[in-house]
């Protein structure tokens, strides 16, 4: 087996055509033809150098990269598959986007910055814990604040048996049991700064995530798509190779 070659169900993943799940699921239904031969078994290995046809479609390898930031509204899954009847974020983006995989899950009662693109690669580096990429968030709550409280939490506490990382904080505005701040972290665990905050008798009543990473939300509108610009990618590009040195 030659050293560039991969499980089809990844190497056709990386390349835009479907999840991982939903190639497996086309080799089943014996769709996919390598160099033509039928595909019988998800453990099959290629390259970019392979004929591969799926549906009798012949697989393309040339691949432009492109990078998007998306204006998550609230009440929206992030989820490439229907689960009940609320509404996934592919159900409200352009179609032309159908392929494209998210980095920066954001949950149902979330808003904010979500980055798609159709590389796997930067989807898994901005997500590995390991390159503490910065998510930045709007946070207002509700209830009675103690400063000493969320100081101590923000060294990092466990909550459930799940442990949380340091954090940054900032108020920004205090009206009588309402507190806007923002919090700055470099993992974003499962509903982390609403368990956070829920420790410590505290509602999170808004939460809008403005950065990851080196990409901004800035001015996008609620539900919108843009390119990220050239500098935030360039930051991105610099900030991944210094990390592999």
């Amino acid at each position: 087996m030659s050293h560039n070659k991969i499980r089809i169900a990844k190497l056709l993943a990386n390349y835009n055509q479907g999840s991982r799940r939903q190639i497996e699921k086309l080799i089943n239904d014996k769709k996919i033809y390598l160099n033509g031969k039928l595909v019988v078994s998800p453990v099959t290995f290629a390259s970019i150098n392979d004929k591969i046809t799926i549906n009798k479609k012949s697989i393309k390898f040339l691949k432009n990269v492109q990078v998007f930031k998306f204006f998550k509204p609230k009440n929206v899954i992030c989820s490439k598959n229907k689960q009940d009847d609320r509404k996934i974020i592919y159900e409200i983006i352009s179609p032309k986007y159908k392929n494209f995989i998210f980095a920066g899950r954001l949950d149902y009662k979330s808003e904010g910055l979500i980055v798609l693109t159709n590389s796997s690669s930067i989807c898994r580096n901005l997500e590995l814990p390991i390159n503490k990429f910065e998510r930045v968030y709007e946070v207002r709550v509700y209830g009675e604040l103690k400063l000493n409280l969320i100081n101590k939490l923000s060294l990092g506490s466990t909550i459930n048996k799940i442990r949380y990382k340091p954090f940054r904080y900032k108020i920004t505005s205090k009206i009588k049991k309402n507190t806007n701040l923002l919090i700055s972290l470099h993992e974003g665990k499962k509903n982390e700064i609403r368990e956070i905050f829920k420790s410590i008798n505290l509602q999170v009543n808004k939460l809008k995530r403005i950065a990851y990473g080196p990409f901004k939300l800035n001015n996008m509108q609620l539900g919108s798509i843009e390119k990220v610009s050239k500098i935030e990618l360039k930051k991105y590009e610099n900030y991944i190779r210094d990390k592999k040195r």
